[in-house]
């Protein structure tokens, strides 16, 4: 597993750079279903590199991705791919987004990668060993921490899963912050940066590799029912990710008081 793990950390490093390249050329901007989903030639561009790469290097390998280049078989190995999460920071601010992979064998997490292109911050977590910031080993979480001393990741449409009022809600941490990349923002509470991240609307390429590298230092998340892990379809899901289970199970209380 460990040259498969390096093989990936180079083509999503690699990835990076072709996307930089498109940026620096002529984009091309459309919209998916709503009006503001932009999908860009960048995204499909560095889909289409992923899977190449991929396809070029093992045989028998699974795909779910976001722009759906290739279909989904029901293989073994499979690779979860967001080419760029945060595509409308992409267009807008020229960052604030990232290349999001995540390995599964059999549904089970293996390894999962983060990578924020213009910091060119990588976080890698590793099922059963840890999770790394460009190499450097992330600490272990703190398991005592209390949702009341939080610094909470979420957006407007998100609040909407509580009754409260954003300023009633407010009151349960400390503040909120919203940057618009669900794997960065995830990745975030992995390295403490922010001790959780929620969302109303996910899919799994968003959460896939974000949360392997979130449970490999003592994080927990939920993905719709399914807890400590993902679901592996293309549908919604409301999303938490917590710096500890206790404090995902106080934003569940919250819920259920909502």
């Amino acid at each position: 597993m460990k040259e498969k793990i390096e093989f990936a950390v180079e083509l999503i490093k690699q990835t990076g750079e072709h996307i930089k390249h498109l940026m620096e050329t002529q984009l091309k901007i459309e919209t998916k279903s709503a009006d503001n989903d932009f999908v860009t030639n960048a995204d499909k561009g560095a889909e289409r590199f992923l899977i190449d790469g991929i396809t070029k290097q093992y045989e028998n390998q699974d795909f779910i991705t976001e722009e759906k280049l290739i279909a989904t078989e029901g293989l073994d190995d499979l690779w979860i791919i967001d080419p760029i999460d945060g595509t409308t920071n992409f267009i807008y601010q020229k960052e604030n987004f990232a290349v999001s992979v995540g390995f599964y064998h059999k549904k089970k997490p293996v390894f999962g990668i983060v990578y924020d292109v213009m910091k060119d911050e990588l976080f890698l977590g590793i099922e059963g060993e840890g999770a790394y910031l460009n190499g450097k080993a992330l600490p272990m979480l703190d398991q005592n921490k209390k949702l009341k001393t939080c610094l909470v990741n979420c957006d407007l449409n998100s609040l909407s899963m509580f009754k409260q009022d954003p300023a009633q809600f407010k009151e349960n941490f400390v503040a909120h912050r919203y940057l618009g990349a669900a794997s960065i923002e995830l990745v975030g509470v992995a390295a403490n940066r922010n001790q959780a991240y929620i969302s109303k609307n996910l899919k799994v390429w968003d959460v896939a590799a974000g949360a392997i590298v979130l449970r490999a230092v003592g994080g927990y998340s939920s993905f719709g029912d399914v807890q400590d892990g993902i679901f592996f379809n293309d549908e919604d899901g409301e999303f938490f990710s917590c710096i500890n289970k206790g404090v995902h199970t106080e934003f569940m209380n919250l819920k259920k008081a909502s």
